[in-house]
């Protein structure tokens, strides 16, 4: 009985868990377990890229990955450590049917109606103006667009246009889930203008160990009967690395229920005597040697017959008067060139050297990045070279985002920018202050304005920019 005869919920007695409990003595389901997050495989990596880019970035975010890599499961622990600074919204599936219910949605959001006139389309880009002010108050909106590769290509590029087109670092933050066919709905080859793809890849073997081990410790059970390595590899190949097929094929691999390979494998293995194995062993390398050695020898023998037998044929050159071939042509023979002729010390000074080819121009260097606010821009091999702390603010592959915030609050002094690149694109990063340690940089947060604290700045060293 293979994992896919049969569903591993269909058994009499409530499943395969009782059946687990009695063999191993399980307290609890270890595949029903949600916490601890898991952080390898660049989990921990993709929320804290969604954490900081959906609270101080001016980027619409893509959240791509196989079914079953878990990027709903990540949503949830974006929603479950953010909420108390971030503002989530969840479309729902009905949402992403039309426009018009798309547009129902998103004023419901806002709790208002379509104004006169005014249509669906408009409401849309509305909307995302609207949000600009809920940011300028403190608390910044995020739209997550969960399984949106399911939703018509229209509706996923008129949020994306929408929110483009307000001020992207004081919107709402569309952030659209589903797998890597949104890069072509899009309309993208990779990142974007104004978009950033976070991409979920599949587990390896270790990975589906560190992922097992803590659940099975917590359930009572014992890693080294359940995840041997001939059944984590088992469990590996036939989830290929998903969490949702993780979960299903477990038990039925810890319940001995599956096979180690297809029928076709199982039909056609054998077992032969271990007083024969050496002795059939040599044989077929003898075979192949005396095999390999015909083949050589045929091959030379067809390349002999195929050449052609060359004669050879002397000849000898008579210098002197003699000669025939070197007595002076005529004037109507056929013009010599002389820049061909040589003289016995070297060529004839009647030769007439090639011109030497031109040189190719050497392209012009690219103009270099002109900060449109001097007086707060600092070169990053500037920051780097400093060994202290400073905090964080705001980041964006656009200038305006960084100035926009240096706008606002001008009564702060000590706000600088600078420019740097993140995945080959243009990044400015807005930081304040240079402490001499973590605990002065925090220290610091305390004195900004509430409406920085709510945004969690980000403490970090200069010279890891």
């Amino acid at each position: 009985m293979t994992v896919t005869d049969q569903g591993l919920n269909s058994l009499d007695g409530g499943g395969l868990f009782p059946r687990l409990q009695e063999r191993y003595g399980l307290r609890a389901n270890p595949l029903d377990m949600e916490t601890p997050f898991y952080p390898d495989a660049s989990r921990h990596h993709a929320l804290e890229t969604l954490r900081h880019l959906c609270g101080f970035g001016d980027l619409a975010l893509l959240l791509t990955g196989d079914p079953g890599a878990g990027k709903s499961r990540l949503l949830a622990e974006l929603i479950r450590s953010e909420s108390s600074r971030l503002d989530f919204h969840r479309l729902p599936t009905a949402a992403l049917t039309s426009i018009q219910a798309l547009a129902r949605a998103l004023l419901g959001i806002a709790h208002t109606g379509l104004k006169p006139g005014e249509g669906a389309r408009e409401s849309v880009y509305g909307f995302f103006r609207w949000s600009e002010s809920r940011a300028r108050k403190g608390q910044r909106m995020v739209l997550l667009i969960d399984d949106a590769d399911r939703a018509p290509a229209e509706l996923v590029r008129l949020l994306l246009a929408a929110f483009t087109a307000a001020d992207r670092s004081a919107a709402a933050v569309p952030v659209f889930s589903g797998s890597g066919q949104l890069i072509e709905m899009l309309g993208l080859s990779g990142d974007g203008d104004g978009v950033h793809q976070i991409h979920l890849r599949p587990l390896t073997r270790e990975e589906v160990a560190a992922y097992l081990e803590p659940r099975i410790h917590r359930a009572g059970g014992d890693t080294k009967v359940l995840l041997t390595p001939s059944r984590l590899s088992q469990i590996h190949r036939l989830s290929q690395g998903s969490f949702s097929r993780l979960k299903r094929v477990s038990p039925a691999v810890w319940l001995d229920m599956t096979s180690s390979g297809s029928g076709k494998e199982r039909r056609r293995s054998f077992s032969m005597p271990v007083n024969l194995r050496w002795p059939a062993l040599a044989l077929v390398l003898l075979a192949g040697s005396w095999w390999l050695v015909s083949q050589q020898y045929d091959d030379s023998v067809a390349r002999e017959k195929a050449a052609p037998e060359v004669e050879t044929v002397r000849k000898s050159i008579t210098i002197g008067p003699d000669n025939p071939e070197l007595e002076p042509r005529d004037a109507d023979t056929e013009p010599v060139n002389v820049s061909s002729e040589l003289t016995a010390d070297g060529p004839s000074p009647q030769s007439v050297p090639e011109p030497e080819p031109e040189p190719e121009p050497e392209p012009e260097p690219e103009p270099d990045f002109s900060p449109a606010k001097p007086s707060h821009f600092e070169a990053l091999d500037d920051v780097r070279a400093r060994q202290g702390w400073t905090v964080q603010l705001i980041a964006g592959n656009r200038e305006q985002t960084v100035l926009s915030l240096i706008d606002r609050y001008s009564s702060i002094s000590g706000i600088r920018y600078t420019l740097t690149e993140l995945q080959g694109e243009d990044w400015f990063v807005g930081f304040y202050g240079d402490f001499p340690s973590r605990e002065g940089a925090q220290s610091a947060v305390e004195g900004l304005p509430q409406a920085l604290q709510d945004q969690t700045p980000w403490i970090r060293r200069m010279r890891d920019f």
